[in-house]
């Protein structure tokens, strides 16, 4: 133990005195980082500093990192040490705290000794308690952060946090004064950008205050498949492929959806089970073939749409077959069960659960899928101009307050960028939404009056 605690003080020493993680990556964590990442790791050394890279360069990385290097550096201090993940939804929470683990785990140097046995916690708050008493907690902004005040944090890192609504307040009233116990505390705030928001106004002030603020492009992670990054983007708009890939803040100003994100989503709601009493409505947007992009998904939500304002309370996304022929046939063909379920049986399935009142896509294609459940569904057709008319009326609803959501990654990136002329834009999500929303009453309208 003596030669690996060496070691270890090595390599602390040198992210200290020259901000070189080179040896800490190679000889303690057996795990090289990128150049990108090394040169995030080098140079975020402020009080805040900021990551906000395109997809799948590696945030998780260069932060799961960070709070095992905090953990080593204040080893001494026991049982008082602690750090802090937070984001939006425990799910984002935990992926850092898997990251660490495993970590640790590929490390010959640690794996025995630093996380002891039982001590890795999922339930019913995550943590990590580590061999000297120190703690790492994986918390989410819900409720303003509530759950982290009063306490004490050497380093703090919130992790894909573009979206939360009120990051200005959590950050100056929640995190910061966090800091106050240790002299080399930090926080990094670490999120893919998602438009000229909340987000991007913290790190405009960071920024100010001399705090360290780096981007980055998805091609500087070499681990990433970059023909693949090639083949997804090369049917993208610019703006998407901007903030996607590039890690840009883009101006959404002239984006239909963007500024309407605030008002459809509440960071405290979660999705419900189905209640007895209760009314809801399910709305599917249905994949145009299987054959085609893995993006282009059969989308389904339901709302309880009980009282107002009515509430998304649980999404659907998959690829199967259309309908229960297809799934036999497919069966058939292959001599094994490839196929366990269809489009046809998860919308009937949904509806025996909810009785809910069920809208589809009966555009082109989705017309065939709509003569097997017309019995229980309602048809919506966006020919003829009445896309215009579904997603205006899907604009006015949340405008009037009347729909809300709790946070829905895959949602709020289409809103971000969607506009009208949407060729090359994923728009699953809110077109399913746009599909269920036709069954919400404004004004003189009648209930379900934009189906057709």
């Amino acid at each position: 133990m003596e030669k690996i605690f060496k070691i270890i003080l090595q390599a602390l020493f040198l992210i200290e005195k020259n901000h070189d993680w080179t040896f800490f990556d190679e000889f303690v964590l057996n795990s090289p980082s990128h150049a990108g990442q090394l040169d995030w790791l080098t140079n975020s050394v402020k009080r805040e500093n900021v990551l906000h890279p395109g997809n799948g360069w590696g945030k998780t990385d260069v932060i799961a990192k960070k709070h095992i290097y905090y953990i080593l550096k204040h080893f001494t201090d026991g049982a008082k040490y602690r750090t802090l993940n937070i984001a939006i939804t425990n799910e984002q929470a935990e992926l850092v705290q898997d990251r660490i683990v495993a970590y640790v785990q590929n490390s010959q140097l640690l794996s025995k000794w630093l996380i002891p046995k039982d001590s890795v916690v999922k339930f019913p708050s995550p943590k990590i308690r580590w061999c000297n008493g120190a703690i790492t907690e994986f918390k989410t902004t819900k409720k303003k952060a509530e759950s982290v005040e009063g306490k004490e944090y050497g380093y703090i890192s919130a992790d894909e946090i573009a979206l939360e609504l009120y990051l200005e307040f959590v950050r100056d009233a929640i995190l910061t004064p966090r800091l106050r116990a240790w002299h080399d505390s930090q926080i990094d705030f670490s999120a893919t950008p998602k438009g000229m928001n909340a987000y991007y106004r913290v790190v405009k002030d960071i920024e100010r205050k001399g705090g360290y603020v780096r981007g980055g492009s998805s091609y500087e992670n070499p681990h990433t498949d970059h023909t693949l990054l090639d083949y997804q983007s090369s049917t993208w708009s610019e703006a998407k492929i901007d903030q996607t890939i590039l890690g840009k803040f883009i101006d959404t100003a002239e984006m239909m959806f963007a500024s309407r994100i605030e008002k459809l989503i509440d960071n405290e709601m979660n999705y419900a089970e189905v209640e007895r009493g209760h009314k809801y409505v399910e709305g599917w947007d249905l994949a145009r073939g299987r054959k085609g992009s893995l993006s282009d998904q059969t989308v389904g939500y339901r709302i309880d749409v009980t009282s107002k304002p009515f509430k998304i309370v649980k999404r659907w996304a998959f690829q199967l077959p259309w309908t229960e022929k297809e799934r036999e046939n497919i069966n058939v063909e292959a001599g094994v069960e490839l196929e366990k379920s269809s489009i046809e049986r998860e919308i009937r399935r949904a509806h025996y659960e909810s009785n809910a009142d069920v809208y589809l896509d009966s555009t082109g294609v989705g017309d065939t899928l709509y003569g097997m459940v017309q019995d229980i569904a309602r048809p919506v057709d966006f020919r003829g101009g009445r896309k215009d008319e579904i997603l205006d009326h899907l604009q006015a609803v949340i405008d009037a307050g009347f729909l809300k959501s709790p946070f829905i990654p895959e949602l709020t990136d289409e809103m971000t960028i969607y506009q009208r002329e949407d060729k090359n834009l994923d728009t699953d999500n809110i077109m399913a939404l746009a599909i269920a929303s036709t069954a919400i009453k404004i004004k003189n309208q009648d209930y379900g009056s934009v189906a057709v």
